[in-house]
């Protein structure tokens, strides 16, 4: 007897314990054009278009990573798609097994997985089909390479235009709300909404959260996700912007961002108790997420460690 596999699934994912939204949503814009034509069209019209109508509606979130079965059910192959622009590390193995065999053979078995990339990562062929066989499948990933080693000498520019003075309101081991691994070096910059968000260190666009509204103090409506942008630098260490304003992101996921480029635009989404940046570098360790502390690099040119209460930019 045979039960087809299923993809079972634990996500171990964003983990940024503090930061979400209210929902996943998206601008619809209606206009006429010159011919009277009636557009719906979630691309921006040019401001100078006469009459447009926006309308907020919300979507679904899309998984960083999709499963795709191939073959049949006595010969099958995993194929695992990441569409981050960045490394995923994945388990995956096999549940109430009966007369198969599995390449590898060895299981639970740790795949990293590319940016932008699909890989067979899991083989089940029936020993014996005539004897009746089943299998299921599941498996749990978390961003990043979980072999990557930070870089000790790595430094941060401000994430933010250099002609600003601004205050860090939370430093590492902040009592609100970076408390816990993935954040305990995190910091928090109070910073106006509409700020532009720098690159602080080249890297590749990993994932874009861009279409959420709604910020609060009630974790459970508001702690999960947040608009934001992760970049993962050359050395497997990714550093996440957070809290940013709806549809601001001027990257897209794959995209090679340089130190000082324009991110995103500062907003108040999330678990916030007012407008400010979330920043904080991770690294994937061994399927754990933890944060990693850093330094900042001053208008004059000098390394620092960010303090809460301190403030930072423009003399």
């Amino acid at each position: 007897m045979h039960y087809p596999a299923n993809g079972l699934r634990a996500m171990a994912g964003f983990m940024l314990a503090g930061l979400a939204a209210l929902a996943h949503a998206k601008h619809m814009y209606q206009y006429t054009d010159a011919q009277g034509i009636i557009h719906f069209t979630d691309v921006k019209p040019p401001d100078n278009t006469p009459g447009v109508k926006s309308t907020l509606v919300r979507t679904d979130a899309q998984p960083l990573l999709r499963a795709r079965e191939e073959g049949s059910d006595e010969d099958r192959t995993i194929v695992l798609v990441n569409d981050a622009g960045g490394p995923i590390t994945v388990e995956i193995d096999v549940t109430d097994a009966n007369n198969v065999r599995t390449v590898p053979e060895v299981l639970p078995a740790r795949v990293v997985l590319p940016g932008r990339s699909e890989t067979r990562a899991l083989h089940i062929v029936a020993t014996n089909p005539a004897a009746g066989f089943r299998y299921g499948y599941k498996y749990t990933y978390m961003p990043g390479d979980y072999r990557a080693v930070p870089d000790e000498n790595a430094r941060y520019a401000l994430p933010f235009p250099a002609d600003l003075k601004l205050r860090i309101n939370q430093g590492f081991g902040g009592a609100f709300s970076h408390n816990e691994p993935q954040n305990r070096y995190a910091i928090d910059i109070g910073m106006p909404e509409g700020t532009p968000v720098l690159a602080a260190r080249d890297g590749i666009v990993m994932t874009v959260d861009n279409d959420y509204y709604g910020n609060g103090l009630d974790m459970d409506k508001y702690g999960d996700r947040a608009n934001n942008v992760r970049i993962v630098h050359s050395d497997g260490t990714m550093a996440v912007y957070a809290h940013l304003q709806l549809e601001s992101a001027r990257v897209q996921v794959g995209d090679r961002v340089h130190t000082g480029q324009v991110l995103a635009l500062s907003g108040d989404t999330g678990y916030t108790n007012g407008p400010h940046l979330h920043f904080v570098v991770q690294r994937n360790a061994n399927m754990t997420m933890l944060s990693v502390p850093i330094q900042l690099v001053g208008p004059d040119g000098r390394a620092f460690t960010p303090t809460e209460g301190v403030g930072v930019g423009a003399p």
